[in-house]
């Protein structure tokens, strides 16, 4: 499973890293054709918006193995069971969201080919489709993640530190 889920990350992390350069490309190239050229480029609005989109779905999978997202430390460190307890339930706590992500986001996918974009004219469910692209793969890591809280739990071991900010 964690040779998986490597490749799996390594790819979104390329994937997500290409896909916001161009979206930085894209913004940057209208900022110069409205303010300088004077033109008027529809198109750079919706290719910045999908690979915005993309790469923060694929950035949001990659966070639920790296076990960044948002975190409050509630109890002092001795507390080892009850803290490993607690980001337990925490994880399985995701396991709703990546239902509707994954199943929803299925259906928005379907719903986006009768629709399509103003400028491009591509059918928008190659833009719903990072929803349950994501789900799925926060599926893989998460599976992971519940392994690993399982395994700290018998061991007794204290979870990671998560990244302070002082």
């Amino acid at each position: 499973m964690r040779l998986l889920n490597d490749i799996v990350e390594r790819a979104f992390m390329v994937v997500a890293g290409s896909l916001f350069a161009i979206f930085i490309a894209c913004i940057f190239y209208q900022v110069i054709a409205r303010n300088y050229l004077r033109i008027s480029v529809g198109w750079t609005d919706e290719v910045a918006l999908m690979c915005f989109v993309w790469s923060v779905f694929l950035g949001a999978a990659v966070a639920v193995r790296r076990q960044v997202h948002y975190v409050v430390d509630i109890l002092p460190a001795r507390f080892v069971t009850a803290t490993n307890t607690l980001k337990l339930f925490g994880t399985l706590a995701c396991i709703p969201v990546i239902y509707v992500l994954v199943v929803h986001g299925y259906t928005y996918t379907g719903m986006g080919w009768r629709r399509l974009s103003v400028s491009l004219g591509l059918p928008l469910a190659y833009v719903f489709a990072a929803i349950p692209v994501a789900g799925v793969a926060m599926v893989l890591f998460l599976a992971e993640v519940i392994g690993d809280d399982i395994r700290r739990l018998r061991a007794g071991t204290p979870p990671p530190p998560s990244d302070e900010v002082v």
